[in-house]
């Protein structure tokens, strides 16, 4: 009778057992599954948020690329306006005399002549010829011919006044531009340099130069000019 109530409890035993494994192997197998399908709707999720932030990323490159571009125009186009800005200034330089400057050119000289023939309107009359033949710069004797300058005969018979300054032999011209044609330009028959020496025999000299260099213009002295502000 004994025997009989163990097998039948260890019968009864097993079979639980095998139940309690049976059970719990369909949990598994369910929660796997659901596991598997939150898993794959996790991926497909991130997939798509992934692809969002790709052609987001792709957007913000090419707006970045544009940013850049006009950028790059904006900042080409400034440094044009400024190169030509920085010409214009230079040209202004050059013009008004305001720094030193240097280039090819000719210089004439005027030594000191027997007969003592030479004015104040000679040297004017030498500038224009220069300036008319191309010059873009021009001194006497050192002092820098600008739109500011006058010359003026002096007490004394030999000396000139450029600017109120006293020059004397001998006047030394120097302008920059190209050699030849400054040279040809104011060596033109019947010409000042011409009748200076074809008509009062002075032996000047008109010499070409791959360099030459100019001081810069002393700054004028207004007296009577003022500026209007309101």
């Amino acid at each position: 009778m004994f025997k009989k109530k163990w097998q039948l409890s260890l019968t009864v035993a097993f079979a639980s057992l095998g139940l309690l494994l049976s059970l719990q192997f369909s949990t598994h197998k369910a929660l796997e599954k659901d596991l598997n399908s939150q898993n794959s709707e996790a991926l497909a999720a991130m997939a798509r948020n992934l692809t969002s932030k790709y052609y987001q990323l792709i957007r913000e490159v090419w707006d970045l690329r544009t940013q850049l571009k006009l950028l790059e125009q904006t900042a080409d186009q400034n440094k044009s306006v400024l190169e030509a800005m920085t010409r214009e200034q230079q040209k202004l330089s050059i013009a008004i005399g305001s720094n030193t400057v240097e280039g090819p050119g000719i210089t004439v000289t005027i030594p000191e002549n027997d007969i003592n023939y030479f004015g104040y309107q000679d040297v004017i009359d030498i500038v224009n010829e220069l300036w008319n033949a191309g010059a873009e710069a021009i001194s006497v004797n050192g002092i820098r011919i600008t739109q500011n300058t006058f010359v003026t005969p002096g007490e004394e018979y030999s000396a000139i006044l450029i600017n109120g300054h006293k020059v004397f032999y001998p006047y030394v011209v120097k302008a920059i531009g190209e050699p030849a044609a400054l040279d040809k330009g104011i060596s033109i028959p019947s010409g000042i340099i011409d009748n200076l020496r074809v008509v009062y025999k002075i032996p000047l000299v008109i010499e070409q130069s791959e360099k030459i260099t100019l001081p810069p213009a002393l700054p004028p002295k207004f007296e009577y000019s003022k500026l209007v502000t309101e």
